[in-house]
């Protein structure tokens, strides 16, 4: 038999081989389970694990590239643009802290002097938002630690812990604000004079109202969204405080929804929203993606990494 006969006889058999193996490989692909298929995350995550104690960056296969244990308790952040972490902090000093990818201390404000505590923390552009507790004010100040101004917040909850949550800046030089002790969604002037004000009816036999509102989110409709905390349900509700939709528990079993706690609009126009699975942990999802048609598209369920999650966040290009 000639060389090139026996290389044309080699080339042929290993077609075929690879072949199969491309039929192999597509056949797998098509038969993975949704578990297997939902491992992957479409975003880049920035993680929140109040009960585990830390901060962490996690990669689209789920791998952990960054973390950060702060020596006091954290419930809440901000990742900027630079990559740094800005978060605030129960320590003897409280204190709102900045963190580059080195874990480098960049600015620290101890607050205990002006405030009982500081809990919530957003942005809006290149500014922050800090939600003061007795008194109940929106500290708006720049990334790199100076205060701008305060904005009051008619907040009336008698105890400092859950006095006032997230405040987000309206494109009306509006805000919007999350009261927890009152179970109330809140909009105010750039002077703090109530605009809006809904607070989330009763539902079953938990505590009510304090922990019923986690975090809200003025939607490009005009309607505002609630993440109903210990109710474990999402409202969204018109100006005229009608209630147009609704998401709940025991319509999605499988989620073991037990407290809706955060909520981030997507450049798509999905929705991500955080369950703290605190008191509940190892079963469910520590978050999850609604579609604009508000359909659960994925859901992040890594019990190994995380703990009880009080925020997840996906980083956007």
């Amino acid at each position: 038999m000639s060389h090139s006969t026996s290389r044309r006889k080699f080339l042929k058999s290993a077609g075929i081989a690879a072949f199969a193996i491309m039929l192999s490989g597509a056949a797998l692909a098509e038969d993975k389970t949704p578990a297997e298929k939902n491992a992957e995350h479409p975003y880049e995550l920035m993680v929140c694990d109040y009960v585990g104690g830390k901060l962490c960056r996690v990669d689209k296969r789920g791998k952990i590239t960054w973390e950060h244990r702060p020596e006091g308790r954290v419930w809440d952040f901000v990742l900027t643009d630079d990559d740094n972490v800005i978060y605030p902090m129960r320590t003897n000093k409280m204190e709102v802290r900045c963190v580059d990818s080195e874990e480098d201390v960049i600015w620290s404000w101890p607050y205990a002097s002006e405030f009982k505590e500081v809990v919530n923390i957003t942005q809006h552009q290149s500014q922050l938002i800090l939600s003061g507790q007795m008194p109940p004010q929106a500290v708006l100040m720049k990334l790199d630690g100076t205060i701008q101004r305060r904005v009051p917040i008619p907040a009336t909850y008698k105890t400092f812990h859950g006095q006032l949550g997230n405040v987000y800046a309206l494109s009306d030089n509006h805000f919007l604000a999350q009261l927890w002790g009152e179970g109330t969604a809140l909009e105010v002037d750039e002077n703090g004079r109530e605009v809006w004000r809904f607070q989330v009816p009763k539902e079953g036999t938990g505590r009510y109202p304090a922990g019923t509102v986690q975090d809200v989110l003025r939607l490009d409709n005009g309607n505002t969204l609630i993440a109903c905390g210990t109710q474990a349900r999402l409202l969204e509700v018109d100006p005229s405080g009608r209630i147009v939709w609704k998401f709940t528990a025991s319509d999605h079993p499988d989620l073991n929804f037990t407290n809706a706690c955060g909520l981030q609009k997507l450049k798509d126009g999905s929705l991500l929203v955080t369950n703290f699975l605190r008191g509940s942990t190892g079963r469910g999802a520590h978050a999850f993606i609604l579609s604009k048609e508000k359909k659960i598209t994925w859901t992040l369920t890594d019990h190994k990494t995380i703990t009880a999650a009080s925020q997840v966040w996906a980083i956007e290009p």
